[in-house]
């Protein structure tokens, strides 16, 4: 009977991270389409419908009769009024890279690790000298994102293996899962040889690259950081000898202040 109840009370709690992840997607994007919320959050689009019928039964979204668009109710402010203690942690993380974006001119984003994505905790875009458009998610796929491929570069390669296969499989659109395994598990030895990552965008315009580098905490990674910056507008010698070891540095900086304050 425990064994049952454990198994059930597992399955309980994955559908409720779910809901959450559908429910912050609609918050940080509305009006949002339900194929906007597959891109989002990586989830089946059978599974998305479903949680958004919950939701909305629950009073925490609405569909949008003309467009099909879901959006928020104020049932998710007061949700939210309950979580408004400031986190010590992203204070000082906040204060590092404002700290960190006067230095270096550019923006940069911390992005903290979830299961399967990378979720964007603080940023210093209202502060930088140089300000660009923001993107429009906060979060970001573990695979395909600046962010994602530093942290998995950092992680213990048996942890590693385990969120690149099932990502690659969850992809489910018909190609060779081995092979698109073995290839990502090289982008990300490759990341882990020279020490950062770098991803290049189209949005929110064009140009745009992303650099990052894995945030570690007493031996382990717990997100990364990521410099903002145009591709055109920063040469290969720029970035080796003057961004990346500050954005090194403060990575280091973050990853102590994770520990001091217990990631809370």
């Amino acid at each position: 009977m425990i064994d049952t109840d454990e198994k059930s009370a597992s399955t309980g709690v994955r559908s409720l991270l779910r809901g959450l992840e559908i429910l912050i997607a609609v918050n940080e994007n509305p009006p949002a389409t339900i194929t906007r919320l597959v891109t989002l959050t990586g989830l089946p689009k059978a599974t998305v419908i479903r949680l958004l019928a919950t939701l909305r039964s629950a009073g925490y979204v609405r569909q949008n009769s003309d467009t099909g668009a879901y959006e928020p109710l104020p049932q998710v402010r007061r949700l939210a009024s309950a979580m408004m203690v400031e986190n010590p942690f992203l204070t000082e993380a906040r204060q590092r890279l404002n700290v960190f974006g006067l230095q270096v001119g550019w923006p940069s984003d911390l992005l903290m690790a979830e299961p399967d994505a990378m979720v964007t905790a603080a940023s210093n875009r209202d502060t930088s000298p140089i300000h660009l458009r923001r993107f429009e998610q906060r979060r970001f796929p573990i695979l395909d994102s600046a962010a994602g491929l530093a942290y998995l570069a950092a992680l213990p390669q048996g942890e590693r293996l385990e969120i690149v296969k099932r990502q690659c499989a969850a992809l489910d659109d018909g190609g060779n899962v081995q092979q698109r395994v073995d290839v990502t598990l090289q982008a990300i030895t490759e990341v882990g040889n020279q020490g950062f990552s770098m991803h290049d965008y189209n949005a929110p315009m064009a140009g745009t690259r992303a650099v990052g580098v894995a945030v570690v905490s007493q031996g382990r990674p717990v997100g990364a950081l990521v410099l903002i910056i145009l591709k055109g507008a920063v040469t290969d010698g720029q970035l080796h000898e003057q961004y990346l070891p500050a954005l090194q540095e403060c990575a280091a900086g973050l990853g102590a202040a994770y520990h001091l304050h217990k990631g809370v």
